[in-house]
C-alpha cells in the first residue's frame, strides 16, 4: 500500500481528506544525471555534473470510479511543482521513512482499465 498526502488547491473536492492510500502494481526506482560531457580533440574528457534526480515510476492498481475525484484534485493540486508526500516504506527496495516529492511535469496520467476501473500512472521526483 502506498499513501499519498498532499494540499488540495486545485479542483477541489467537498469533504477531501487530502491523503489517497492505494495499491500499485508498479513503483520502480530510477537514478537520473543532468550534466554535460565534453570530449576534446586530444582525448581528454571533461564532464560536469549538475544534479542527480532519483524518480519514481508508479501505477496503481485499478480503482473504483468513486476515487477518480480525489486523484484528480491530487493531479491538478501538484500540477505545478508543489510537493507531496509519499509514504511506499512498506514495499520491499522502498525507503524506510515517508519523503517529500513532487510530479515531473506532464507524468500524471489516468487510463482506464477493463471500461469500468480506473489507473492512475506518474513520476514522482524526491525534493
Amino acid at each position: 500500500m502506498a499513501e499519498i498526502r498532499y494540499t488540495a488547491t486545485r479542483e477541489r473536492v467537498s469533504g477531501s481528506p487530502e491523503l489517497i492510500t492505494t495499491n500499485l502494481m508498479h513503483c520502480e526506482r530510477v537514478c537520473r544525471t543532468e550534466g554535460k560531457e565534453h570530449i576534446a580533440l586530444s582525448g581528454y574528457t571533461e564532464s560536469t555534473l549538475y544534479r542527480i534526480d532519483i524518480e519514481w515510476q508508479i501505477t496503481t492498481a485499478p480503482f473504483d470510479p468513486d476515487q477518480l475525484p480525489y486523484w484528480r484534485e491530487f493531479g491538478a493540486s501538484c500540477a505545478n511543482g508543489e510537493t507531496f508526500e509519499l509514504d511506499i516504506s512498506d514495499i520491499t527496495g522502498g525507503p524506510g521513512t515517508p519523503f517529500f516529492c513532487r510530479l515531473k511535469r506532464n507524468s500524471y496520467k489516468e487510463n482506464r482499465h477493463e471500461h469500468f476501473w480506473f489507473q492512475i500512472a506518474l513520476i514522482a521526483v524526491e525534493v
